[in-house]
């Protein structure tokens, strides 16, 4: 149900485009904000679920990513697990003439975020990891450096669609995990790592925003 909304939306948005007589693309002193879209997966955004970004001049933006997720599963009666992320991305884009509806950009981004997870049954209690074993999501405290490139396609005045692919490095300081064993109230303490992870990415969908 939900990929028919996305369909049927993006339909009116092509709608809209083939009938608009000229399309706006923002310029010194607008701001945008957006958010991604995705058949398979519902919404997306690198470095958070919303964007904002505000142009100093025709050709130059800043840019902020917001992002925050939370899970829970109630794996059985007795044991649960958590986790919750908050990210932030701020950055900067430098925009290239293109056409006059087309607006084709590069960029750089930090994105600075935070994981907490926690994992308890009816034996023991887990603080910095969703579940017992390697596969768990660890705590941890995170900063990278993107770098970018997109391009905007305005279908009708100040409405836009897009995509942008990239690649960064990303430095993970992970926390210690605490399991404390309920029956007899001892406590173990794995000590925390660095990780660093560098990979390329791309939006896998499409971007919406507007220009207001």
């Amino acid at each position: 149900m939900k990929n028919k909304l996305v369909l049927l939306l993006m339909m009116l948005v092509l709608a809209a485009g083939a009938n608009a007589q000229d399309s706006n693309k923002a310029a010194t002193g607008n701001t945008t904000a957006e958010i991604g879209l995705n058949f398979n997966n519902g919404t997306f955004l690198q470095g958070g679920n919303l964007r904002f970004r505000h142009f100093m001049a025709d050709d130059m933006a800043v840019r902020l990513g917001l992002g925050a997720n939370y899970n829970y599963n109630k794996i059985s009666e007795d044991a649960n697990s958590s986790v919750f992320s908050l990210r932030i991305a701020p950055g900067i884009e430098k925009h290239f003439a293109g056409t006059e509806k087309l607006s084709p950009y590069v960029g750089a981004e930090l994105p600075i975020g935070f994981t907490t997870a926690s994992y308890e049954d009816a034996n023991f209690e887990y603080r910095g990891a969703s579940a017992p074993g390697t596969n768990a999501n660890r705590s941890n405290f995170n900063i990278g450096l993107n770098a970018v490139a997109g391009v905007d396609y305005y279908f009708a005045s100040h409405f836009y669609a897009g995509f942008e692919i990239g690649a960064g490095i990303t430095y993970f300081k992970n926390s210690d995990v605490e399991v404390e064993n309920k029956n007899n109230g001892n406590v173990n303490n794995t000590k925390g790592y660095h990780s660093l992870n560098f990979s390329p990415f791309a939006t896998g969908g499409i971007r919406v925003g507007f220009v207001f």
